[in-house]
């Protein structure tokens, strides 16, 4: 009776060192897809971030463009300032140079005010003109 008491009893041991390695190999498996999982969110993303000054910069030339008068318009790409408020809203002053007919530079300053709604940055339809004065 000895013998088949100390037989169970081993059985029992062997039964519960094979529960616990599972147990283990689970939970690091768990452990590795949790870590994996939290670090996927802080990659940055385009979409979620704000766009940048030179960004908005673009977009504003996009929307400037088909108000211009002679063409063609020329740019100046670090000619100008750009303020950002915190709620996605651009204040963008630069000026554009066009040639007339005659041949004489016309020089164009303007402000324009854009918000930006969401999606990409690069997008025409992420953003809406609030505001928009040439002189």
């Amino acid at each position: 009776m000895a013998k088949h008491y100390l037989t169970h009893k081993q059985g029992k041991k062997s039964f519960a060192i094979k529960g616990i390695s599972v147990l283990v190999v689970l939970a690091i498996i768990f452990a590795v897809v949790l870590i994996r999982f939290a670090m996927s969110g802080s990659k940055s993303d385009s979409t979620n971030g704000l766009p940048s000054s030179d960004e908005a910069y673009l977009i504003a030339k996009q929307f400037i463009q088909p108000t211009i008068k002679f063409s063609p318009a020329n740019f100046q790409g670090q000619g100008y300032q750009c303020a950002q408020k915190p709620d996605s809203t651009y204040i963008i002053k630069s000026y554009v140079e066009s040639i007339n007919k005659p041949g004489e530079k016309n020089l164009t300053t303007f402000e324009i005010t854009l918000k930006f709604v969401g999606g990409l940055p690069a997008d025409k339809k992420s953003w809406k003109v609030l505001n928009l004065t040439e002189n």
